[in-house]
Parts: C-alpha cells; sequence; structure tokens
C-alpha cells in the first residue's frame, strides 16, 4: 500500500489504518513495531491487535469462509463511513487469502485507481 496507493496519491484527506494481528509464527508486538517502517507515511496509523479481534469481525463482514481470518485483506472506504458498533462495510476491498475468496485479489494499480475514485466523491 505504501508504493501503490500513499507514495503516489497526494491528497492529504487519505488516511489509512494498519492493524497487525498475530496470525504467523514470527508475527509479534516486537516486529508490528518494527513494521511501520514498511507503512510509512504520515497519514498512515498502526495499531496493534493482540487479542486477534479484528480478524473475526471483518471476516464476518466480507463473508469469508467459515474459519478464515480476514488478514491480509485491503478495505477502501468513503468519507461517510463510521465505526458505531460494528466494523462498516468497505466501499471496495482486495485481499492475498487465495482462491476460495470472492474477491478481487490484491492489485495494487487497482487498489489506488479505486481509492482515487473515492477522494473524487469527498466533499
Amino acid at each position: 500500500m505504501q508504493s501503490s496507493v500513499l507514495d503516489v496519491i497526494d491528497d492529504p484527506s487519505l488516511r489509512a489504518y494498519v492493524a497487525w494481528v498475530p496470525i504467523l509464527p514470527e508475527d509479534s508486538l516486537d516486529a508490528a513495531r518494527e513494521a511501520p517502517s514498511l507503512v510509512r507515511d504520515e497519514r498512515a496509523s498502526h495499531f496493534w491487535d493482540a487479542e486477534r479481534s479484528l480478524p473475526p469481525l471483518f471476516a464476518s463482514l466480507l463473508g469469508l469462509p467459515e474459519g478464515a481470518p480476514a488478514w491480509d485483506v485491503y478495505l477502501a472506504y468513503d468519507g461517510t463511513a463510521r465505526w458505531v458498533d460494528a466494523p462498516p462495510r468497505p466501499s471496495f476491498w482486495h485481499h492475498q487469502l487465495g482462491e476460495q475468496v470472492r474477491a478481487p485479489v490484491l492489485d495494487g494499480e487497482a487498489f489506488a485507481d479505486g481509492v482515487r475514485a473515492l477522494l473524487t466523491t469527498v466533499g
């Protein structure tokens, strides 16, 4: 997302929220503390989800196969999205979860195009 979206879209209203979740054995708080160097834009905020609470919330929202956590997902929202009691449905999303998921596989350029389109709707 850094090189495909944040580096090429300089709109100050764009925000990125990056949740680091311990899914793989090497995922740790220490690794998450180093990870902001991967997404280094000042518009990005980083969060550590030690309890793994986000993957099942988003898995349900995105209609992922039962038991599949939502990780390596990239969600885009327009400026009206608000998290009240549950995460809002994204305007669009991409993933890196494999062929069993019926949504676009991450394509940085296509994702950036979608983000640009959303930014034109921000009033």
